[in-house]
């Protein structure tokens, strides 16, 4: 799992970007050129079938852009809510600034987000929204609470666990009333992606 820091726009590039402008066309970079309604067959190969739009099951965002000079032809990624992105699945070490701004032209952070090549240089992007939240433990990558009334139940990557619930993620379930199932999957250090269910 890589994480990089992209480089932070200018007022200008947030400006033009505010103002439904591509600012990496309008200052003169030709590294991308995104296209706001992506084709049906490149919906198709995100796992959008033909002559149905993107559904909220699936992406709260799609996006076809071009990128040079990117290995491999998937890129997983998810974007924290100050911006950095941490790579799950990528060929080489490429910046992915182009994907991740080109996603925010409808989707803001935090976002999980999967890029395939279509043709060439032609990719498409699908984003879901996610919840993230602070969860200092160090053990595990997947999270599991479930609560019913006075008992409950922790596991760590799939098995049972006798280490202490975090209170982080026993509060995110308390909000959700006496019996409910927590997940929590690490995205990167103690920064989790979190998924809240009433039972």
């Amino acid at each position: 799992m890589g994480l990089f820091r992209r480089r932070r726009e200018t007022l200008n590039e947030q400006l033009l970007r505010e103002g439904g402008f591509d600012p990496a066309q309008a200052l003169g970079d030709t590294p991308t050129s995104p296209q706001v309604d992506p084709p049906q067959s490149l919906l198709a190969a995100l796992g959008v079938p033909d002559g149905s739009s993107p559904s909220p099951k699936e992406w709260d965002a799609a996006v076809t852009l071009t990128a040079v000079g990117l290995a491999g032809d998937r890129i997983e990624f998810t974007t924290i809510p100050d911006g950095d992105v941490i790579v799950s699945e990528e060929d080489g070490d490429a910046d992915l600034t182009p994907f991740a701004d080109a996603v925010e032209r409808r989707l803001s952070p935090p976002y999980r987000a999967v890029a395939t090549r279509q043709a060439g240089d032609l990719w498409a992007v699908g984003a879901k929204r996610i919840a993230v939240a602070p969860i200092p433990f160090p053990d595990g990558e997947k999270l599991e609470l479930s609560r019913n009334g006075d008992h409950a139940e922790l596991r760590v990557d799939d098995e049972p666990s006798d280490a202490a619930i975090p209170p982080e993620l026993a509060e995110l379930g308390d909000a959700a009333g006496a019996v409910y199932f927590v997940e929590a999957e690490r995205i990167d250090g103690d920064l989790w992606e979190i998924r809240v269910s009433a039972l």
